[in-house]
């Protein structure tokens, strides 16, 4: 009786859901007739599952700039190889110079200012493309309404779900720039250093969409029910709210690390943090996204890439653990302390390593740090690359030129100090080798008449092989190169030491292809006459300890010493004197600024037919 009683109760209740107005307070679920036909309404007009497509979208927008770069890239390998088969003819620009030239005035343009060094401001022309993936992205995400449903029973927020699948979509891409070996590279020739700036922006946009994606979820219940009604969906069990916030507080902090004046300032605090956070946002996405529909083959796609990068890296890549080389096994190297606060490091490394000119290599010091791992140029050509030369040992060396600036820099150069012998500078150490990387795709020997050399500093690492490599070329007859200018700015004249016994041969072969300009920057280090030196040797001088105000000897058929800073932006012009230029600097932040600003203008002499192609190639200390 009771038990019938009780299902008659029900039922009655049941009934009087079914047919209450969509007003009554009581009609909030599918039981009630006008409830259901308004979310099936709400779902008609705005289908749930066509939020997904969002991310489809997204996909599809960066692996088509990614197919655009291949592209180019293919052709950038076709032109080398026609560029070797024959000698181009100088002749007057072409439309396709002019119009390459106009998008170069573009490209090579840069911002200068405190916001452009505090947020890392790229070139105008990757700004401009970041603007127009940001106006895509913009556009799908609030061009399309509505915003919001009509009630919060009868669905998320449109603008919530789709932003959070254009977000997530952003994961695998996100990582796949990040890779110092990934498939971006392979497929577009674009150097892992010159993708991270893609990488931090992509980042950004990736927090935009994530931060947006969350906005209705608290909006609608706070409208529907106040903080109460934000509360009870906060909590409710099952609910995609509580399991977003963990992820979303991750982002932001990986990303704030990552702007490069908080990155800088607090480097080995965000190299240490950087990854296992990402790790652990990674897998509380897995959390958040609850498998809905296809959101997790974006996470699936997020860890292969990261582990065939992790693995190619691992086992090809890092000299260590390379499949080539037996485990575990350092390559010996010898460490010198140099002045102005310079450690010139040669290490030996086996026959069959190769590199190219510019490539850099991540150094790891065990007797230093186990952890830490900083990039150096290799500051000289491979063996291989000698034609005829017949190898009379089982090493060959390779050198790098490491500044001394702060934490891992500055206890190499102290550990040498602390070693420091009169009759022996320097001390024998094991490094451990990943790479090499980067590069530059064309073949500059056979596609220019000029190349100039801008360095800064320790940035004639980048140089000199550059300067070795084209000399290596003309004597095989398989350059175009008719001259080369190098321009050298230093702080004291003594830190012209560094590179002198590799420069001066160089130069003694081609007196009148290759010339050099010095610039020391301390008007009060002057470089001294031979003949003062040997005075100097004489007193005592050479025999103490060197400083970064020690004076030094610069033969004058080596090159012009001048003592002042230059102006690029003046320079520049005055050594464009070929239809063909290839310029290639590296130095600090400012130097690399004002000669792509000069690059920039200077492409006004193929505009108006002066020249036939100025390309500006810059790189950088860190990244």
């Amino acid at each position: 009786m009771s038990m019938s009683s009780m299902s008659m109760g029900d039922s009655s209740s049941s009934e009087n859901v079914t047919g209450l107005p969509l007003s009554d307070p009581q009609c909030n679920s599918d039981a009630c007739d006008a409830f259901k036909a308004a979310h099936q309404a709400s779902q008609a007009a705005v289908s749930y599952d066509h939020q997904y497509d969002y991310g489809h979208y997204t996909t599809w927008y960066y692996l088509a700039a990614i197919g655009v770069a291949t592209i180019v890239y293919l052709y950038r390998l076709y032109r080398n190889r026609r560029a070797q088969r024959r000698t181009p003819v100088p002749g007057k620009s072409t439309l396709a110079h002019k119009i390459l030239a106009a998008c170069r005035m573009v490209n090579y343009r840069h911002f200068q200012g405190r916001a452009a060094y505090y947020f890392g401001f790229p070139s105008l022309g990757t700004l401009a493309f970041i603007g127009v993936t940001s106006l895509f992205l913009l556009l799908m995400t609030f061009l399309v309404h509505p915003y919001y449903r009509g009630r919060r029973g009868y669905g998320s927020p449109p603008l919530a779900v789709r932003t959070g699948l254009m977000a997530q979509a952003l994961t695998p891409i996100i990582v796949a720039l990040a890779g110092k070996v990934n498939f971006i590279t392979i497929l577009t020739g674009i150097s892992h250093e010159k993708l991270n700036v893609f990488h931090r922006w992509v980042s950004y946009m990736c927090l935009f969409l994530s931060i947006v994606h969350t906005v209705p979820f608290i909006v609608q219940p706070l409208r529907e029910g106040g903080p109460e009604g934000l509360r009870k969906q906060y909590y409710k069990p099952g609910g995609m709210e509580y399991t977003g916030t963990p992820p979303l507080g991750i982002l932001v902090g990986i990303v704030v690390l990552s702007i490069p004046w908080i990155r800088h300032r607090f480097y080995n605090f965000f190299y240490r943090l950087h990854i296992p956070m990402y790790v652990v946002y990674l897998g509380l996405l897995f959390w958040h996204s609850k498998q809905e529909k296809d959101s997790w083959i974006y996470l699936y796609s997020t860890i292969a890439i990261w582990l065939a990068s992790c693995l190619v890296r691992l086992f090809y890549k890092w000299q260590t653990f390379s499949i080539f080389r037996d485990w575990f096994q350092g390559f010996p190297s010898r460490v010198e302390e140099l002045p102005g606060g310079m450690t010139k490091v040669t290490a030996l490394a086996p026959p069959d390593f190769r590199w190219k000119p510019g490539q850099h290599c991540w150094i790891r010091m065990p007797h230093l740090s186990v952890l830490e791992n900083h990039p150096f140029t290799i500051a000289n050509l491979d063996k291989g690359l000698n034609k005829g030369i017949k190898r009379d040992s089982d090493v060959q060396e390779m050198i790098f030129y490491v500044r001394a600036h702060h934490g891992l820099t500055l206890d190499l150069l102290k550990s040498v100090e602390n070693h420091d012998i009169v009759e022996d500078r320097g001390r024998s150490v094991s490094v451990y080798i990943d790479g090499p990387y980067g590069g530059i795709v064309e073949d500059v020997p056979a596609l220019y008449e000029s190349l100039i050399f801008i360095a800064g500093g320790s940035g004639i690492s980048t140089c000199l092989p550059w300067i070795q490599y084209a000399t290596k070329r003309i004597t095989e007859c398989s350059a175009t190169i008719k001259n080369i200018h190098l321009v050298w700015m230093v702080r004291y004249a003594s830190q012209i030491q560094w590179i002198l016994d590799e420069l001066e041969p160089l130069v003694t072969a081609h007196p009148d292809l290759i010339q050099v300009d010095f610039f020391v920057t301390d008007s009060s280090s002057l470089a001294v006459t031979s003949t003062d030196s040997e005075k100097n040797s004489e007193s005592g001088v050479a025999g103490s300890k060197l400083n970064e105000k020690t004076t030094t000897t610069v033969n004058p058929k080596l090159g012009q010493v001048h003592t002042q800073r230059p102006y690029l932006p003046d320079l520049l012009p005055s050594l464009l004197i070929a239809r063909r230029s290839f310029i290639l600097g590296c130095g600090p932040e400012s130097l690399r600024t004002d000669l792509a600003n000069a690059a920039s203008v200077a492409q006004k002499n193929v505009m108006t037919g002066d020249a036939d192609i100025i390309t500006l190639h810059t790189e950088s200390f860190g990244w």
